[in-house]
């Protein structure tokens, strides 16, 4: 016997001696009432016709509750296996795989939030310096880990109401959340510096050093995120051309845009 049949026939026992012993009392106390007799036949009626009804009856019902019982754990189930598919994909779709920050797509979002009047946040564009260079020298692996340590970097650095993301390729960025320029400066300065601090990375010959390049723009509250992108990313062409491994927000007008993908590949 299965352990849902005798859950189920264990209460239809219970059940139909609550029954059996209620025709008693109900029987008798009538019979008594009324000065009827009380004889074998009494007896039989009040012990056998609680059970050959309520015995099937209430089997039956605990049976159907037993069913709906199960159908509801698995719908259940089902509910909760759904819906961490569903948070899985969200994830996928809105992170980088390797990093697992913010995908380029997902931090534009947010760059595209609503502001309070007076409220600005701050756009970061950090760029590692010489990347391609680490992977034509030291093989993708290098630049992989090159990209997993800015990425850790750029966690540690910022507040948990930021947010960061990898734009595409080497480029990464971060959103301040209401910072002006002036305070943002100095977050910039605190991740330079901090890259700039690991221990080299082992390559094939000599280690990779790490250092970035990053680029800022103040976004307002009608700021126009794919205009604040174009102006950090002026801001980043500039702390190229002026040696790298520092922090600039402000830039020059440049001869094309071209220049920017140029500087940023080097």
């Amino acid at each position: 016997m299965t352990p849902r049949s005798t859950r189920i026939l264990g209460k239809s026992l219970v059940v139909t001696a609550i029954a059996v012993v209620a025709t008693f009392g109900l029987s008798f106390t009538a019979r008594v009432a009324l000065q009827m007799p009380i004889d074998w036949l009494s007896w039989v009626e009040c012990a056998l016709i609680p059970i050959l009804i309520g015995l099937p009856v209430s089997a039956y019902i605990f049976n159907q509750s037993e069913t709906i019982q199960d159908t509801c754990d698995k719908l259940e189930k089902s509910h909760t296996a759904l819906k961490e598919a569903h948070d899985r994909l969200t994830f996928v779709t809105s992170h980088d795989q390797m990093t697992g920050l913010l995908s380029r797509g997902e931090f534009i979002a947010r760059m595209d939030r609503r502001r309070d009047e007076g409220e600005y946040d701050t756009l970061l564009l950090i760029d590692p310096d010489h990347f391609s260079s680490v992977n034509d020298e030291h093989g993708h692996s290098k630049g992989d880990e090159t990209l997993l340590r800015i990425a850790k970097a750029l966690i540690y650095t910022t507040r948990p109401g930021d947010s960061i993301g990898r734009l595409g390729g080497e480029e990464f960025g971060v959103l301040l959340r209401d910072v002006r320029k002036e305070r943002a400066i100095t977050i910039a300065e605190n991740i330079r510096r901090h890259i700039e601090g690991f221990p080299r990375i082992k390559g094939q010959q000599n280690g990779v050093k790490v250092t970035v390049s990053i680029g800022g723009a103040e976004i307002s509250r009608d700021g126009d995120p794919q205009d604040v992108l174009r102006a950090a990313g002026r801001c980043l062409f500039d702390a190229k051309q002026r040696g790298r491994n520092r922090v600039s927000f402000d830039h020059q007008s440049f001869r094309s845009q071209g220049l920017v993908s140029e500087a940023r590949s080097r």
